[in-house]
């Protein structure tokens, strides 16, 4: 047969590779409208000409479905998924010398035979993956992670974690190989950050508002690499300030990052497109973007004769900021103390939390600064990341009992009022999943405190929100019903329910989380530092 020119060949491959792979199915167009077939024909085209290897993919939607139907099954672990959206993940068909690992298929949802979401790189390869943002919304971001590593944790380290006191994951989380309690499979779990998420401020300040306009996301670690595709993406009309590399880096400050290549031993990735709180009316139009993502996803591979692949450096993150809380203490204080004092006389329920507050009784702050949480330390010491980002600063709380009539109440300022996040969401976690399943938002938690205003000033700048099985008992309390969320058992298993999925031992246990997102006027989330530490108050029934 005699040489198929490249532009033609593609054309047959996308109508081959179409009802598997989502190959073309978007509208052309390079403006406003969705990049499409216009675009991906003439770029794979090009790409083939100058020796590239390309591979067509597909985005699928990553629900909170899929984590107890594919993650938890086999990886026993659904990495504190944030419950304020589901995600965006690429799926690429793999190369055929890649090793796929049998534990890894199908973990973050059911992909089509031939693709995976946990994907290895080539020095010269790169993901793809562009086309149309969601509707206007408070959030959106590209990350990449290693999802997992060659290694085995020291005893010392396991040790130092499971004997912090305040530790708030389960040791279970923190420590495991692949797949799931091998130990002698010489792999471990990672889900640890590579660098900063191309979020929408960062895209802003390069390209402009970049909501329901196209964008263009480069994954590789070579810059030999990402110079060609950005070459050949312009050579297609698209303007460079609308392409953004994710760098892969070498090595971070505590070693090297690897190793990369199509074996067994190498690490493998995952990458997620989260999009978060669209804006009030853009919903119906938010679920439609979610459900059939208008994003091409290619999977390509730089030839030699490129030249000699240029590695990124060394991983760095931004510096954070934040306004500092510290003035608000004392008011945070007397809110506590009110809140016990009118719990108690309204819904005469008891508790310690307040004349004598434990350490229980707080949420985990600072869990980069006091616990070394990010990235580069959790691949030194083999320990699960669990995703971790800078875009937002984390509060967590330890597996709480919920079935025998416990309330919880968290109180904290509310960071969108003190300049400090764009949005917050108070979340419910499955502590025996390890999975968000419910998620109280800024917009609900905004005036919650205001029926304290005649004892504690500032109550605008801070928040009340109960957590409990039946909210009932909360009657007459400020702010009742809307400032308590009822955690039923279809949202959260009773510990009684021996057939429900997740560990025995933690049915019917609940972890409240508090994520504050991006800090106005920057491009991630707040120092966790110059923020005040959310407290958790227990409340239990007379009798129970």
């Amino acid at each position: 047969m005699g040489r198929v020119a490249p532009r033609v060949w593609y054309s047959l491959t996308c109508l081959m590779l179409l009802a598997v792979s989502g190959c073309g199915q978007h509208q052309a167009g390079a403006g406003e409208g969705t990049a499409g077939d216009a675009i991906t024909t003439g770029l794979v085209a090009d790409l083939q000409e100058s020796g590239f290897q390309v591979n067509p993919g597909y985005a699928r939607l990553y629900t909170q479905q899929d984590c107890k139907d594919a993650t938890y099954p086999l990886l026993k672990n659904c990495l504190l998924n944030n419950p304020a959206a589901p995600y965006v993940v690429p799926v690429v068909k793999t190369w055929p010398n890649e090793y796929v690992d049998p534990a890894m298929v199908n973990a973050f949802g059911r992909t089509r035979p031939g693709y995976t979401t946990a994907y290895r790189l080539d020095p010269r390869d790169a993901i793809v993956l562009y086309g149309k943002m969601p509707p206007p919304g408070r959030y959106m971001g590209l990350q990449t992670w290693e999802s997992s590593q060659r290694g085995q944790w020291k005893t010392s380290d396991y040790l130092k974690w499971e004997r912090t006191a305040d530790r708030p994951v389960p040791m279970q989380y923190l420590f495991d190989t692949i797949p799931p309690d091998g130990r002698r499979s010489g792999r471990v779990q990672s889900t640890s950050a590579l660098g900063d998420t191309v979020n929408n401020v960062v895209m802003e300040r390069q390209s402009g508002y970049s909501f329901e306009k196209n964008r263009y996301f480069i994954i590789t670690p070579s810059a030999t690499t990402d110079r060609a595709v950005r070459r050949t993406l312009q050579a297609q009309g698209v303007p460079g300030e609308d392409i953004f590399t994710e760098q892969i880096p070498a090595r971070d400050n505590l070693g090297s990052i690897g190793p990369l290549g199509m074996g067994k031993d190498a690490i493998d990735f995952f990458t997620a497109f989260r999009y978060a709180v669209p804006d009030p009316g853009q919903e119906q139009a938010a679920d439609k973007w979610r459900k059939n993502p208008p994003l091409t996803v290619l999977r390509v591979r730089a030839p030699d004769s490129l030249g000699p692949v240029q590695r990124y450096g060394s991983l760095s993150f931004e510096k954070r900021t934040a306004n500092s809380e510290a003035h608000l203490a004392g008011d945070l204080g007397n809110l506590v103390s009110a809140v016990c004092d009118r719990v108690s006389s309204t819904a005469h329920l008891q508790t310690s939390d307040c004349t004598q507050p434990p350490s229980a009784s707080s949420l985990i702050p600072n869990l980069v600064r006091d616990y070394g949480w990010i990235g580069p330390y959790c691949r030194e010491i083999n320990m699960n990341c669990l995703g971790d980002q800078q875009d937002a600063a984390y509060f967590f709380a330890p597996p709480l009992p919920l079935d025998s009539g416990q309330v919880y109440a968290v109180v904290d300022t509310l960071a969108t009022e003190t300049g400090n996040a764009t949005y917050t969401a108070l979340s419910v976690n499955d502590a025996s999943l390890l999975a968000g399943v419910a998620n109280v938002l800024d917009t609900t938690l905004k005036g919650s405190a205001d029926g304290y205003a005649n004892t504690v000033k500032n109550s605008g700048k801070f928040f009340v929100h109960y957590f409990t099985r039946d909210c009932a008992v909360l009657r007459g309390l400020p702010g009742w019903p809307k400032n308590c969320t009822e955690i039923t058992t279809q949202m959260l298993p009773s510990h009684l329910n021996t057939s429900a999925e997740g560990d025995p031992a933690l049915h019917g246990m609940f972890m409240a989380s508090l994520r504050d997102y991006i800090k106005p006027g920057t491009e991630r989330g707040p120092d966790s530092s110059e923020l005040l530490t959310p407290r958790i108050l227990t409340f239990t029934q007379p009798g129970k």
